[in-house]
């Protein structure tokens, strides 16, 4: 559940960016070149088709806020859990030894006699 609100947070996050960056300051943007076409209520007044998709994943983006922050809140499972800090300190490891090298200390035989 939370992996598909974080994406969904993420896309909407993404589309909002674009739709400002398409927009301009004036309510434009791309869509002042075109007529009514753009518009959602008709070519005397509403708002153009941008600045509704803006409203509209604004309040997407508000509503997985509240939802992931609630999620979380109810999770038993802490971010500190699988930390360090609980002392769990990882066990270090040692690469095995291949048949074919020779043992530490050895004299290396070459191969140019």
């Amino acid at each position: 559940m939370l992996t598909f609100l974080g994406i969904v947070h993420i896309l909407a996050c993404i589309g909002l960016v674009i739709l400002a960056l398409i927009q301009d300051s004036k309510g434009g943007g791309m869509f002042s070149s075109q007529t009514s076409s753009s518009s959602v209520l008709g070519a005397t007044g509403g708002a153009s088709l941008a600045v509704t998709m803006t409203k509209v994943l604004s309040v997407l983006i508000l509503v997985t806020c509240v939802a992931i922050a609630i999620a979380y809140k109810n999770s038993t499972k802490s971010v500190i859990d699988g930390s360090l800090m609980n002392g769990a300190l990882p066990t270090p490891t040692t690469p095995a030894a291949s048949e074919t090298a020779p043992p530490a200390g050895a004299p290396v035989e070459s191969s140019n006699k």
